[in-house]
């Protein structure tokens, strides 16, 4: 029993195969894991006799397609889906690699994309009884390394390996027959005897620290297994693989392609040939499952190193708080930190970061020789083409490292790791180039999301959940390569001149010569590090075209297709028809907000053309820009530092600006210019500034990053209104960032356009922007400061949401438009809130064309905030009835 509890079995089904395969502990695994006691629940403790009646054979399959059922009756039988034989063939849903046919309606059958009913839903969630038995500990002989005739020789000394449980080899979420097959290769390999293959009677004993030992580095695992494998049998003394059981062929390997086919690493065992550890399936699936869990276990030991660090909050997560009693920040500072700061802290952690990736990249190389790889440069092994259920079982449920690399929404962290994103991009192009495992990148994958004790100490219930696939995770890093070749060549002055004229020494050059003269001209423009940065992104690209090409070949164009059609992407100018974006009539509040952010995230991050069409040719281009001027001035300068810090900038900026109901920042850079940028950002919810939304001028001088960048509001109805004290009525932006205010500011190298958004976003457009006057910030909750925010309020009615639906400013139209109409009812109640909040006071920095707004609300007996009020929701209905304003 306590055998069949530790491989993660629920009680009551242990009970009831142990009864019926009479106690056999084997015979009684198989039995569960083949699913014959999947009526028996989970959590049943109680007895099951023999008498029990056997489930009929229907595979229910876990990983059910939209198509599979709409309802699922409890205690009904289950429901073969279309991807089930009726006789109870069991078909990987979501994995499978099955040539179907589609019938059409007069009979013919078609030969099309058989994944199109099991694709891509992340939607799915499972609860797993896994073993948490103790480690078990053995001493072996440690081995020393690989002589120079190629056998593996051991020192006399012992070294202390942990044995890797059967419960730990079958963890994981499971699909169709996997436990089936990890168990029987894991029981195989363990326990089992081996008859010497020669027949000669003898028979070899097998112990799991034969193939599921843990050492403390992959080479030595291999060595050890080296040393085992080929066991000379002592009655003949012939060579029997421990394996597979069959006559070994190592020896007629030995001494072919030296210096080809080796395990790459530094390590003792990193010499062994690839080739004689690839004899047979069973042994790459050993050693494919063993080198994948140590590849779990060091990305585990890091998330444990770093959850128990302690660092400072980003700014981009913090939201500036006030109160009665209680202590503020300092008033108009961009972030908390200081101008100079001690960077030995950081600098040891980059050192100890830097390691670590060697190490990792290290080991993902050398496990890597030992996937299926249909184009092996020493030639296709038999592993090869017949890959053991088993590692399609391992490299399914234990490449969650790959998603947690690939989670990384910083290219430049990304290219400063360069070796380690190397190591796995050829990981995901091997992964990629083979049939069996193709399908694997577009999948999504369930990953660990909570676990909770059982009854039994020795298990686990864990829950696992859908996420993204591999492939969807690497186009967001696609998005920010481009986003970055973009920046390098806007900015660069290389597209400039490659356009030049070829003068006539170039054109008596050969073809080969100007190639190589025009690379060296481009290098020297662009700078070492952003050579460094160009050559990262288009390896990125490039790994993603790869990835997709042998997809097609393995799975067909359907299916990619498909698989590109649900990939985030940068919408095109065909895209930004935001007035598209509508809310079905009685959509709940939930809906909309789904609907509301799923437009926000499209839409967030575009290029424009914010060049002036009013401008004429004599004139040059001009920009829609505050900072039109300082543009034109850099048009034919370059920088190469600029050029890479602006790089980095949109890379950043193209996955990671804020989305949410509450608020949101939108960005347009332009086309050609991308130091040329218009931001917008919609006032956060509990704040004054509350859906108004407010506009902003950037732009990237010569001496970005080593300078800050310069930002300007347009949002001031005319220079009119001062929204903040940290917003001037001239457009003014004070915020230490920028240096227009004292206090921490920006540090070159560091310091990004991100962080000034997030700050004008979370500290200036705060709860209570009064006490962001340094003399009042200890004013909270005062009259004046309550007074304050009723003031702003009424201009943020009057310009912020009023003004911009009726004038809204490029090119930010269908932005401004969609937003408010998708808002409308939400808006409406936020009216209702503010009108009980209000002072009835006439609005403050509005003496010109106001005055007349307020006669006009003094005639109709309305206080100034009712009419502005009244006024938006007109234009409100308007926007939702799709009139013209």
């Amino acid at each position: 029993m306590q055998q069949l509890l530790e491989m993660g079995i629920p009680e009551g089904r242990a009970r009831a195969a142990l009864i019926r395969a009479k106690d056999d502990v084997m015979a009684a695994a198989e039995r569960v894991f083949a699913g014959e006691f999947d009526d028996i629940p989970s959590d049943d403790e109680g007895d099951a006799g023999p008498s029990a009646p056997a489930p009929k054979s229907v595979v229910i399959n876990s990983a059910h397609s939209d198509q599979d059922m709409d309802e699922e009756d409890s205690g009904s039988e289950a429901i073969p889906s279309e991807d089930e034989d009726v006789d109870g063939v069991e078909i990987y849903d979501g994995f499978a690699d099955s040539d179907a046919d589609i019938i059409d309606e007069g009979g013919e059958k078609l030969r099309s994309d058989p994944y199109a009913g099991v694709f891509f839903s992340k939607d799915r969630s499972e609860k797993i009884i896994e073993s948490k038995a103790k480690p078990v500990f053995v001493n072996v002989p440690k081995p020393l390394g690989v002589a120079a005739e190629g056998a593996v020789t051991r020192r006399a000394e012992k070294v202390s390996v942990r044995i890797l449980g059967s419960g730990e080899w079958m963890s994981g979420c499971p699909e169709a027959g996997e436990q089936s097959h990890l168990f029987q290769l894991y029981d195989k390999l363990a326990h089992d005897a081996v008859p010497c293959a020669h027949q000669c009677g003898y028979e070899f004993h097998r112990k799991p620290q034969d193939f599921f030992a843990v050492f403390p580095d992959f080479p030595m695992y291999l060595a050890h297994v080296a040393s085992i494998v080929s066991a000379i049998c002592p009655s003949c003394a012939q060579i029997t693989c421990l394996a597979c059981g069959g006559r070994s062929n190592h020896e007629g390997e030995k001494g072919k392609g030296k210096g080809k086919g080796k395990a790459r690493g530094d390590g003792e065992g990193a010499g062994i040939e690839v080739e004689s550890l690839l004899h047979c399936s069973d042994l790459q699936g050993a050693i494919l499952g063993v080198g994948l869990h140590m590849i779990e276990e060091s990305f585990s030991e890091k998330k444990s190193q770093s959850s128990n660090s302690t660092t400072e909050t980003p700014p981009a997560k913090r939201r500036r708080k006030s109160g009665k009693g209680g202590r503020r920040l300092a008033a108009g500072t961009g972030y908390s930190g200081a101008a100079s700061e001690d960077r030995t802290g950081q600098i040891k952690a980059q050192k100890a970061q830097i390691e670590t990736d060697k190490q990792t990249s290290l080991l993902l190389s050398q496990v890597q020789v030992y996937l299926p790889h249909p184009n092996r440069a020493s030639g296709l092994k038999s592993s090869d083409h017949l890959v053991h259920p088993t590692a399609l079982a391992h490299l399914r449920r234990r490449s969650g490292f790959v998603g947690d690399l690939l989670r990384n929404d910083s290219l430049l962290d990304m290219s400063n790791r360069g070796e380690l994103y190397r190591s796995l991009f050829d990981w995901l192009e091997v992964v990629s180039s083979h049939e069996a495992l193709a399908s694997m990148l577009a999948m999504p994958q369930m990953r660990p999301v909570a676990s909770e004790p059982t009854p039994h100490p020795e298990t686990v219930t864990t829950t696992y959940e859908g996420s993204p696939s591999p492939r969807e995770l690497l186009e967001y890093i696609v998005i920010q390569a481009r986003a970055a070749l973009k920046g390098l060549s806007a900015t660069s002055g290389v597209e400039a001149e490659a356009t030049k004229e070829v003068g006539e020494d170039e054109l008596r050059m050969s073809v080969s010569e100007r190639k190589k003269q025009q690379e060296e001209k481009r290098r020297e423009m662009m700078g070492d590090e952003n050579e460094m940065l160009l050559v990262f992104c288009n390896r990125i690209i490039a790994s993603a075209a790869t990835i997709d090409r042998s997809i097609v070949e393995t799975k067909g164009k359907d299916f990619v297709t498909r698989m590109q059609a649900s990939l985030p992407k940068l919408p095109g100018k065909e895209d930004e028809a935001g007035d598209r974006v509508v809310a079905e009539s009685g959509a709940t509040g939930e809906a909309i907000i789904k609907i509301y952010e799923e437009w926000a995230m499209k839409t967030r991050f575009q290029y424009a053309d914010l060049t002036n069409p009013a401008s004429t040719s004599t004139d040059g281009v001009t920009y829609r820009h505050a900072y039109n001027a300082q543009i034109v001035a850099l048009e034919s300068q370059s920088a190469p530092k600029r050029s890479l810090a602006i790089a980095k900038e949109l890379a950043i900026l193209t996955t990671s600006l804020p989305v949410a109901w509450h608020s949101t920042i939108f960005l347009r850079v332009d086309e050609s210019r991308v130091d040329c940028i218009k931001a917008m950002i919609v006032g956060p919810e509990g704040t004054p500034y509350e859906n108004g939304c407010f506009i902003f001028d950037i732009f990237l001088p010569l001496q970005y990053n080593q300078s800050c960048p310069v930002v300007k509001s347009m949002t001031t109805y005319g220079g009119r209104y001062r929204y903040n004290p940290n917003l001037y009525a001239d457009g003014k932006v004070c915020l230490s960032l920028l240096g227009t205010w004292q206090g921490p500011g920006w540090i070159a190298g560091q310091s990004t356009l991100l962080q000034v958004l997030i700050s004008i976003q979370s500290l200036i457009m705060c709860e209570e922007p009064y006490c962001n006057e340094p003399a009042w910030a200890n004013d909270a909750g005062t009259p004046q400061a309550k007074a304050y925010d009723a003031n702003v309020r009424r201009m943020v009615l009057v310009d912020a949401m009023a003004g911009n639906i009726k004038n809204p400013p490029y090119p930010f139209e269908n932005e401004i438009r969609t937003h408010f109409r998708l808002k409308a009812p939400s808006i409406r109640l936020q009216l209702e809130k503010w009108a009980k909040m209000d002072d009835g006071r006439k609005t403050k920095g509005d003496p010109g064309e106001p005055a007349e707004a307020i006669a006009i609300a003094e005639a109709v007996k309305m206080t100034p905030f009712n009419h502005a009020a009244e006024a938006l929701k007109v234009l409100l209905g308007k926007l939702e009835k799709g009139e013209e304003i």
